[in-house]
């Protein structure tokens, strides 16, 4: 258990240094504006859409050690073009070669659910959850200090040679010290282009598909805001990636500490239900409080935000898990899943629009105004929907 963990903490520890504390910086660098930040950020994800499931699908068939091997040469290929780069489309290119052939999180939970029984797979689960959220919370601290308040153009490509030589320590870590689980009698070898469709198919399934709508309007927001901030920051305060990274390092302790001790607690005193409309609540009041442009008020802001998405998204799982077909729970969250994918690749660029053609503090209150709106037609009109859930 402890060996594939410690592959994905290395390998979101390098992926993260690189993309949310120093790629806005490297790309405005290199002469892109907010919207060719943000579609560089969301062709990540675009291309993550496609390819996440056929990767689970070829795990099943090939083994799950040659596909995780795969995505750390990727990532080696990626980070070193990222780092010689010199103009926006080799940057482009390190992204989609990253996006194409990253599986850490289908192969990754596909070799978890190998190695464990039904009794502890939760734990293992939570483990991988936590090696995840430590390397999004490092991460971005590392690189942004690797790049410094003062930026340089070689002090930016430096965070992406440290990126190229942590993922050559994983690959021989991988290569050496992880082994293929044991073939799992019943393994379903799909054909390759089944778990995507069906996942599809799956996000208009009647009982399911105003909670996938819901997750939908949630991270357009959400990761809208994530394409933006560094520049934001930037413009707001005039601050460089250590900050940007610092930030994000404070971002990462507030979700540790909502979602390891916060979230458990309430549970005690509350169903998923309620707890997704406080969470809209303090996405909405965050969002609006970013756009006082006032640092205190942003610490104030960020740990809101932290809140609001560290316990929609859990309870919003939840709820698909406990209501769809127990043999069809992995397809389910897997549809989950390609709903904030879709938000992914359609709010980065939606944001970087507002953010150029109105103000850099729009995309913040737009999303206010989308939750907002969207908050009062469900919880008010849609009750019978929500008790459903739980009948």
């Amino acid at each position: 258990m402890s060996k594939i963990v410690f592959f994905l903490f290395l390998d979101v520890l390098a992926f993260s240094g690189v993309l949310v504390s120093t790629l806005p910086f490297l790309v405005s660098d290199l002469g892109g504006n907010i919207l060719m930040i943000t579609i560089i950020f969301a062709s990540f994800s675009f291309f993550q859409f496609f390819s996440s499931p056929i990767w689970g699908s070829l795990s099943d068939r090939f083994g799950r050690k040659p596909l995780i091997i795969l995505n750390c040469v990727a990532e080696i290929i990626a980070n070193f073009i990222l780092a010689i780069s010199t103009n926006l489309t080799t940057v482009f290119i390190s992204r989609l070669i990253a996006g194409i052939f990253k599986s850490n999180v289908s192969v990754g939970t596909a070799y978890i659910a190998d190695i464990t029984t039904e009794k502890n797979r939760a734990k293992g689960m939570g483990m991988f959850g936590m090696a995840f959220g430590l390397g999004f919370t490092i991460g971005p601290m590392l690189g942004g200090l690797i790049a410094g308040s003062n930026y340089t153009f070689e002090s930016l490509s430096n965070v992406a040679w440290i990126a190229f030589f942590i993922n050559i320590i994983n690959l021989i870590f991988v290569i050496f010290f992880l082994k293929e689980p044991k073939k799992i009698q019943g393994r379903i070898h799909s054909k390759i282009f089944d778990k995507f469709s069906n996942q599809l198919t799956f996000l208009f399934e009647r009982k399911l598909s105003i909670f996938f709508l819901i997750i939908f309007i949630i991270y357009f927001g959400f990761t809208g805001m994530e394409g933006i901030f560094a520049i934001w920051i930037n413009e707001t305060f005039n601050w460089g990636p250590q900050e940007v990274g610092l930030i994000m390092l404070y971002a990462g302790i507030c979700q540790i500490v909502v979602q390891g001790f916060i979230l458990r607690y309430l549970l005690n005193f509350f169903n998923e239900v309620q707890l997704i409309k406080s969470g809209f609540i303090f996405l909405i009041t965050g969002f609006l409080l970013i756009s006082t442009n006032q640092f205190y008020i942003l610490l104030i802001a960020v740990a809101f935000l932290c809140y609001g998405i560290g316990v929609s998204n859990p309870c919003l799982n939840s709820i698909v898990s406990k209501n769809c077909n127990k043999n069809k729970k992995g397809l389910a969250l897997g549809a989950a899943y390609s709903a904030q994918s879709i938000a992914r690749f359609t709010g980065q660029p939606f944001a970087g629009l507002l953010f150029l053609y109105f103000s850099k503090d729009m995309p913040f209150i737009t999303n206010a105004f989308i939750l907002g709106g969207f908050s009062l037609i469900y919880f008010l009109f849609l009750k019978k929907t929500l008790n459903k859930a739980f009948r």
